[in-house]
């Protein structure tokens, strides 16, 4: 999944903003490297001290147990419909742009999870 920090992406497009009209139509703002949830995992276990993993559920015993939790039917469902969309690598693109937009590399999902705030 390519994961993109909120602030990154602010950044770039203000700098599209700034830009006086150099890009024109739908720009593509994305972390370099899309981690998959294995590599989520990995680097949670990591930082922690404790072990992480990716657990595949049955969607609809998932999509249950949000229910039972509390998330309407209709949230639980679309929801799952993003989980789905990842799994068939619909969120996995990438584009170097951002990075040449706020002019370092962008943060990775290294850097979102040892945030304190």
């Amino acid at each position: 999944m390519s994961w993109t920090a909120r602030e990154d992406a602010a950044e770039a497009a203000a700098s599209i903003l700034l830009s006086d009209g150099a890009y024109q139509g739908p720009v593509t703002v994305t972390a370099e490297h899309a981690p998959t949830f294995e590599e989520i995992a990995a680097t949670a276990s990591e930082l922690t001290g404790h072990t992480t993993r990716r657990e595949l559920m049955d969607p609809e015993d998932w999509a249950a147990a949000q229910t039972a939790a509390g998330t309407p039917q209709f949230m639980a469902r679309f929801l799952l419909g993003f989980y789905r969309a990842a799994d068939a690598g619909y969120f996995s693109g990438t584009d170097p742009l951002l990075g040449k937009l706020i002019g370092r590399t962008p943060q990775g999902i290294r850097n979102f999870l040892t945030q304190t705030d």
